[in-house]
């Protein structure tokens, strides 16, 4: 492609070297350059790219795109375009590269800090019920038809999702369900996009190790709302929360509202649940129709609201929103593990104050005996979380095993302390280091009717230990020590 045609729509400062050269490909990161690439840097949130512009040069780059001045000592035979800003100039040139794949996609961004993948999965449920052709991108994995790519982040990198884009648009499917994380929207890597839908889920406390302050990361996930199409696109919104009225606000699409307790232009009363899931009437502009969701945890109400709505406006009928619904699978949501033990083992990601509030009041619902909470906090993440963590812990929980979930390069001790700080002195808790071994303790401390919550790392298959992504999946953990306990129990 023409450099000309790659720069298409971008904001460039200025152009130094052959304007007319060819670019035989793009990338971001270094490691990926090849002979007569484009390689685009920016500074990043830990390391400027622009101090690698040799190293890419060494690997054949041809052009460099970055957003500051070009180098003095940069050799006369590379070309060099300066931008307003890399990471939306990145956006732009991925669009340009695939031959803008988006504008033939119906784009359903979903942002809120929890939920989000629950309602991603209620809404492919739906659509797939309404036989409509659907992508989703998330947490999870990015998956459409029988293609499946590991997700590396919840929203991908600019080059990555445009390529998606363009797989998904050569496999003839329009609908693309997408999680949109803050992270991924304050780096513009949906920069440029325009949304058939953009639903709000809520807003806690998350990320503020990134963010710095609430309203930083209310602003950036305001930004998917600005991005709706004001015309044929929707918003949908949580009704329930204290910031509804700035996400109204913030788009110039037609609104639909969700809600239990607010008035709103979907509803649900007659809630109730168990172990085999929840019940509930979904009150909506067409009818009101009973759902049986196979998702436990009541809060999952609200997500399968938002699910429908975004239903509701792709034509969906009640018929098939129920059965959508109803037919559902989440992995490491409220997920039971189940050996045919005699109490009951439940695997959540909940990793916020109010997810772990709400998933432990969700479990003292449908709990015979006693909660068992086994919980840690990530490392390098917003270390104010977690004593308010503990706190919710020790409160809603009769036995509480803190352990670690993912360190990183942090203390794994430390992130303990941080932890028990919060806890009440009347709370019963252990501090088991090795996640593994936690498990196996609350499994051997369960009886008949008690609820073991393990919560923080969901559907993971891995824990991250310094700079090691190791193998680790507390479902098959659980599996391992309930197993051998099964057979205890029969001998």
């Amino acid at each position: 492609m023409s450099l000309d045609k790659l720069l298409k729509n971008v904001d460039v400062v200025n152009i130094t070297g052959q304007s007319k050269t060819g670019v035989a490909g793009i990338a971001s990161k270094h490691q990926d350059v090849k002979d007569d690439y484009a390689w685009i840097c920016y500074k990043g949130v830990h390391v400027d790219g622009h101090q690698f512009i040799n190293l890419a040069i060494e690997k054949g780059a041809r052009v460099i795109i970055g957003d500051q001045p070009r180098p003095k000592d940069l050799s006369s035979h590379v070309t060099y375009v300066q931008t307003s800003n890399g990471r939306i100039a990145l956006a732009q040139i991925a669009a340009n590269w695939f031959l803008q794949p988006a504008k033939q996609l119906k784009l359903i961004g979903i942002t809120g800090t929890n939920g989000k993948t629950s309602t991603a999965y209620f809404t492919e449920s739906i659509f797939k019920a309404a036989e409509i052709g659907t992508a989703l991108i998330g947490t999870i994995d990015y998956h459409f038809g029988k293609f499946i790519l590991p997700a590396n982040t919840t929203t991908p990198d600019q080059i990555r999702l445009h390529k998606l884009f363009s797989r998904i648009t050569n496999a003839k499917i329009k609908h693309v369900i997408m999680e949109a994380s803050s992270q991924g929207i304050a780096q513009h890597r949906l920069s440029g996009l325009t949304f058939h839908i953009g639903t709000f889920t809520n807003l806690t406390r998350d990320h503020l190790d990134y963010h710095h302050s609430m309203e930083n990361y209310l602003e950036s996930k305001l930004t998917l709302f600005k991005q709706i199409d004001p015309e044929n696109g929707c918003a949908i919104v949580n009704m329930d929360i204290p910031v509804a009225n700035r996400v109204i606000q913030s788009t110039k699409a037609p609104v639909i509202g969700y809600g239990i307790h607010s008035e709103a232009d979907l509803m649900a009363s007659d809630i109730s649940s168990d172990l085999n899931g929840v019940s509930f009437k979904a009150i909506t502009p067409k009818g009101k129709v009973m759902i049986k969701l196979p998702i436990l945890g009541d809060y999952n109400v609200y997500n399968a609201l938002a699910a429908i709505g975004i239903g509701l406006h792709n034509q969906c009928s009640l018929s098939q929103i129920k059965k959508g619904l109803e037919s559902a699978t989440i992995p490491g949501r409220f997920e039971l593990v189940s050996c045919g033990q005699d109490f009951a083992v439940i695997v959540d990601y909940a990793h916020t104050p109010d997810a772990l509030e709400n998933l432990l009041q969700a479990a003292n619902r449908i709990k015979q005996n006693r909660t068992i909470c086994i919980f840690g906090c990530g490392g390098d993440r917003d270390q104010a979380k977690r004593p308010m963590m503990g706190k919710i812990a020790s409160k809603l929980a009769d036995h509480v095993i803190i352990t670690s979930d993912n360190p990183r390069t942090e203390n794994p001790d430390k992130i303990l302390s941080d932890i028990t700080s919060g806890i009440t002195e009347a709370t019963q808790y252990q501090l088991i280091l090795d996640r593994r071994i936690a498990i196996r303790q609350a499994i051997e401390l369960a009886q008949k009717g008690d609820l073991i919550i393990i919560a923080g790392k969901g559907h993971e298959d891995y824990q991250i230990i310094g700079q090691e992504k190791l193998p680790f999946d507390d479902r098959q953990v659980a599996k391992e020590f309930l197993n051998p306990k099964m057979t205890a129990f029969t001998q």
